[in-house]
């Protein structure tokens, strides 16, 4: 895992403060000497996510996650531990040197060589667009509207209609036959001949939150299908984490951010100034695209296309913007039109007024309840109004509530207070279920939790007695010479556990202080989480030395009791006189040392 050298990681650590780093993914609050937010990695309604500032650890007491800033990167985007340690040092502007690994460094010059052929690709394209080959194509994208200034600034170019060009000049440009495959500018045909895979097409290049192009979209000029034709994933491209336009609209001054469905819309809308839409790339918006949408704005505006396919991403988009704690509004455009089509038609300020007149994710809600249930008809009205009440009892947001009511109130005849008592009535009942659930929880994790300090979760007791004095060690660093002699790093039988005492022996054996925010690193997130765990548990002991002597003692009969049940078990398979002679005297030494424990 440690392709990089200490002093680098434990740099990018220290410059990259948890407290900030987590508060661009959730909300945290201030409680007391910590901070508390609700776990993004487990579902649940009171918060117990908790990060201690001072020391830079994360721990949830509700799923057992924790770590350091590193774990919790690895875990949130689904990274490596090489790829979070890249990501947070280009968060802090540090320039990392190359690796120590070679796999590593080969994974880092591939991705530096489709990046170069990438560059070299969009500016093919764009050379061609000016070419007499992308004539007709320049002027395909004039009669969308397009003006030259907003073509040069997203770097849209043409693929001419040929097998080959593009893999011809970069072969000519000196990049290898793999790259062109691996980046996925080019493919094998059936007689095993190099051609391109966009041809005919208006490209438009993909870029990176950082500006680099990562992958291209490509859209013919007719109604042929495919439409488009898009960039396989590689290990520069991943679908579900980019959005197009996005290294542009995160500079916008607006602190808001536009969802549309495509490449023209957001080009259309940077355009006419709206310098804030992005789009995702041919996929349902994922949570990763939601967490970077978060942490680039204070408000997200959703205007996909009002047909079914648009309402159901608008569905979905909701509901991933909504687990991330997102500001929400949504744009509706009359006559079922795309953004596009909106403003060459109605022009940019008219979209704009559209955009103050997004309505909040409550009342889309309640709006897509309004098609479904006719007011005419009173069996239909009341299954509307039930509806209402329900998206009402689910709403935190007082003062909207309020404002809602007030609105039902007065367009269907039904005064305030009914719907007021049907709202409380309806939040009675679901508080009185939530308790069940919450007693019947607690129950159970009681249990779960009296069985886990037995026998440890997935682990021997004498692991978990282990981890308890690798804890009580790094918070209490001068108990080393009351262990040193007692419990060796050969004596711990958990690979992981032992290369750490290994450590952290030998630093408090040279006398200096051994700090687990630093070391914990180097830990796998699994291995970090239940060693914070373990920490967690220890943190209000008043007697550490006691506290070390009971699981010193502990670990002594633990010991003991595996060399025990490994005599008895050799004693039955040996016919040697001798030998078994041996075996006995050293099995009553053993019991004789159990009893004196």
């Amino acid at each position: 895992m440690n392709y990089y050298p200490d002093e680098i990681i434990e740099e990018v650590r220290l410059n990259n403060d948890l407290v900030e780093v987590v508060s661009e993914y959730i909300r945290l609050e201030r409680k007391g000497g910590g901070y508390f937010g609700l776990c993004p990695f487990h579902s649940e309604k009171t918060p117990s996510f908790h990060v201690e500032p001072v020391k830079q650890f994360y721990y949830c007491f509700g799923c057992n996650n924790g770590g350091n800033v590193y774990h919790f990167i690895m875990n949130i985007e689904n990274l490596t531990f090489p790829d979070a340690l890249r990501l947070l040092a280009d968060r802090a502007g540090i320039v990392l040197p190359e690796p120590d690994n070679r796999e590593e460094q080969e994974k880092i010059r591939l991705r530096k060589s489709i990046l170069d052929i990438n560059r070299a690709a969009a500016r093919f394209f764009f050379s061609c667009l000016a070419a007499e080959k992308g004539k007709e194509a320049l002027k395909y994208l004039h009669n969308r509207g397009l003006s030259n200034r907003i073509i040069k600034r997203f770097g849209i170019g043409y693929a001419p209609n040929e097998w080959d060009l593009l893999s011809n000049f970069l072969l000519k440009e000196g990049f290898d036959e793999s790259i062109l495959i691996q980046s996925g500018l080019a493919i094998k045909n059936k007689y095993d001949k190099l051609i391109d895979r966009f041809r005919g097409r208006i490209m438009f290049p993909i870029f990176d939150i950082r500006g680099n192009i990562v992958a291209f979209g490509g859209r013919v000029m007719d109604d042929s299908l495919p439409k488009y034709i898009n960039s396989p994933e590689t290990p520069c491209y991943s679908k579900g984490r980019e959005l197009f336009g996005m290294h542009i609209a995160k500079k916008s001054r607006e602190k808001k951010l536009l969802i549309v469905e495509g490449y023209m819309d957001v080009i259309s809308l940077h355009q006419a100034g709206i310098d804030f839409a992005v789009a995702p790339l041919g996929t349902a918006l994922t949570s990763m695209q939601g967490r970077m949408l978060k942490k680039y704005s204070d408000e997200i505006i959703l205007a996909y296309d009002s047909d079914t396919a648009g309402q159901k991403a608008t569905e979905r988009g909701l509901e991933v913007l909504n687990n991330l704690d997102c500001r929400v509004r949504v744009l509706q455009i009359p006559d079922g039109k795309d953004p596009d089509d909106f403003i060459r038609k109605n022009g940019p300020e008219k979209f704009k007024m559209l955009i103050e007149r997004a309505i909040s994710l409550l009342e889309y809600k309640i709006s897509l309840l309004k098609n479904m249930h006719s007011p005419d008809n009173e069996e239909s009205k009341l299954k509307f109004l039930n509806g209402v009440a329900d998206l009402l009892t689910k709403q935190e947001n007082f003062l909207e509530r309020e404002i809602i009511i007030r609105k039902i109130s007065r367009n269907y005849n039904i005064t305030e207070d009914a719907i007021h008592a049907e709202v409380e009535r309806r939040l009675k009942q679901k508080q009185r279920k939530e308790k069940t659930t919450e007693f019947y929880s607690a129950k159970k994790e009681l249990k779960g939790s009296v069985k886990t300090y037995k026998v440890g979760k997935n682990e021997g007791v004498r692991v978990r007695y282990e981890k308890m004095l690798l804890a009580l060690l790094c918070r209490e660093n001068q108990l080393y010479h009351k262990v040193v002699n007692r419990y060796e790093p050969s004596d711990f039988c958990d690979e992981n556990l032992r290369k750490m005492a290994g450590v952290l022996y030998d630093k408090l054996g040279t006398g200096n202080d051994f700090l687990l925010e630093e070391y914990i690193s180097k830990l796998a997130p699994e291995i970090a989480s239940s060693i914070i765990h373990v920490s967690k548990t220890l943190s209000n002991i008043d007697e550490p030395e006691k506290a070390l002597e009971d699981i010193l003692q502990k670990l002594e009969v633990l010991k003991l009791e595996e060399e025990k049940k490994d005599i008895l078990m050799r004693l039955k398979n040996i016919s040697n006189v001798e030998e078994k002679k041996q075996l006995q005297k050293q099995l009553q030494s053993i019991i004789r040392k159990i009893a004196n424990v």
